[in-house]
């Protein structure tokens, strides 16, 4: 096999491998979700008509979502729409949540969900207390009939 001047094969070691700018933002993705346009650009190093190219054809193939500005895989659930959920499952089930039980079903420790959990059950009207040991708990007093 003759060899062009100047050329290097295909299979060349110095040849580099990228990925595509579709490719990059579902990769960025990965690492952390919900990010801002702004985020995603910096971080993959794409032109703006590649990024809105991109994502309309990820969004379309509904791979990718938008919501208020934050791009995320299609399967992203924000933290605070688990905790409300999980608050709403446990009191639903048992009329009451623990500190102990919102952990286990979000998978979470409590120092990464305690704001946020405060914060929901407060908007949801849950009354708040703490157990003999101290820990915390959340009960919906209409539903137990004590309001």
């Amino acid at each position: 096999m003759s060899k062009t001047p100047g050329r290097k094969p295909q299979n060349s070691s110095s040849r580099k491998r990228q990925l595509s700018s579709d490719a990059k933002i579902i990769v960025t993705l990965l690492k952390r979700q919900p990010q801002t346009k702004k985020e995603l650009r910096e971080e993959t190093k794409i032109s703006e008509s590649a990024f809105y190219r991109n994502v309309f054809l990820l969004t379309e193939e509904n791979i990718i979502k938008c919501e208020d500005g934050l791009y995320a895989l299609w399967n992203f659930i924000s933290l605070e729409k688990t905790v409300e959920d999980a608050l709403i499952k446990l009191i639903r089930e048992r009329k009451v949540a623990f500190q102990d039980s919102m952990v286990y079903e979000i998978g979470k420790p409590w120092s990464e969900i305690e704001a946020i959990t405060l914060k929901k059950a407060k908007d949801l009207g849950l009354t708040m207390g703490r157990t003999e040991k101290g820990e915390m708990t959340f009960l919906d007093k209409k539903m137990l009939g004590l309001n």
